[in-house]
């Protein structure tokens, strides 16, 4: 029975903070700090730049919450961003066909490395984390080998509007990144696909045995990434206006950290979009207040690691069961008070 008194509220406030609330504790707590440490943090213009800068992150974020919280993981990602990057940028400067073609190959060709994934996972029953490293060394040589290490820039102007067109003061794509993240939410939260992917995350033997077609939706969750990473690559090279064989690689290690302290477990079945998304902002907030204060790139990858360790420990210990002994206590209780 849910206890209504004062001290039964304060305990279940202490647990959401505790399970699902510490992104947003730490999120305001960043804000608090590198604002008293340098008063341009919360500038107009600061804050123009980290929303406008993060808009390929959370649109990468939104592709990780569908593999994490279905059961997987995929470390492959960054060289997937490689490859339809690379592929992209040929496209448009090398074989002179439209530059509007770039989206349909990128989204197919990210979908496609994602289901490759997908099925050495599920029908050889690998480990997610196996299979990516390998497939990331893949994707990784072939970047280079259609490159050959050169980089391309300068892109049409046509293709890049998608950053430099403004609706109400803010880029096209901020509004391309809220409708995904939109969608994701939906998809998660109100489908019964998204239903099924929490089924299977949690237990996918469970699932199975319930009727769900499990290794399928294991499967698509790491083709549905694909393709939103290459979404999320083609955003990114509207902004920067260049790509390169290492192009890409780093940023699932930014979206694994933000989905972990967003909340979603390493075990999969738990989650959601709102705390990814905040999640995504403690990670650019800290490399935004590291580079106001100067710091350098370096010292900016070791904070970065140390804050994935601690996250994945805080991450361990939040799913550790309760010890056994608490609950023969309070069934104690009950029978003393009967």
């Amino acid at each position: 029975m849910e206890d209504k008194s004062f001290g039964g509220k304060l305990k279940s406030a202490g647990r959401y903070l505790y399970q699902e609330g510490t992104v947003y504790i730490i999120l305001l707590v960043l804000v608090i700090f590198f604002s008293i440490f340098n008063p341009t943090f919360l500038s107009g213009r600061n804050i123009y730049n980290l929303i406008t800068q993060s808009t390929y992150i959370v649109i990468a974020g939104m592709a990780i919450c569908f593999v994490m919280i279905g059961g997987g993981i995929d470390l492959s990602v960054g060289y997937q961003m490689a490859v339809v990057g690379c592929v992209s940028g040929i496209i448009m400067l090398e074989t002179g066909l439209p530059f509007w073609l770039v989206w349909p190959v990128g989204i197919v060709l990210g979908f496609l490395m994602g289901t490759v994934n997908g099925i050495i996972a599920s029908k050889l029953r690998l480990f997610p984390l196996i299979v990516t490293i390998a497939t990331s060394e893949v994707f990784k040589g072939i970047a280079y080998t259609i490159t050959s290490s050169k980089s391309y820039s300068g892109m049409p102007d046509a293709f890049r509007a998608l950053y430099k067109t403004k609706v109400l003061g803010l880029p096209l794509d901020v509004y391309l990144a809220l409708v995904i993240v939109i969608i994701t939410w939906i998809v998660l939260n109100k489908t019964h696909f998204g239903r099924d992917i929490l089924a299977v995350g949690g237990n996918k033997e469970c699932a199975r045995l319930s009727g769900i077609k499990s290794d399928l939706i294991q499967t698509l969750c790491f083709s549905i990434t694909g393709a939103i990473f290459a979404i999320a690559t083609l955003d990114m090279l509207a902004q920067q206006n260049m790509t390169s064989a290492s192009t890409g690689p780093g940023t699932e290690i930014t979206c694994l950290t933000a989905a972990i302290i967003g909340g979603i477990s390493m075990m999969g079945g738990k989650g959601n979009v709102v705390g990814m998304v905040a999640g995504i902002f403690v990670m650019q907030m800290i490399a935004n207040g590291m580079q106001l204060a100067g710091w350098g790139s370096y010292t900016q990858y070791t904070i970065k690691g140390v804050i994935l360790l601690l996250a994945i420990s805080f991450d361990a210990i939040k799913s550790r069961p309760r010890p056994i002994i608490r609950v023969h206590r309070k069934e104690e209780k009950q029978e003393a008070a009967e």
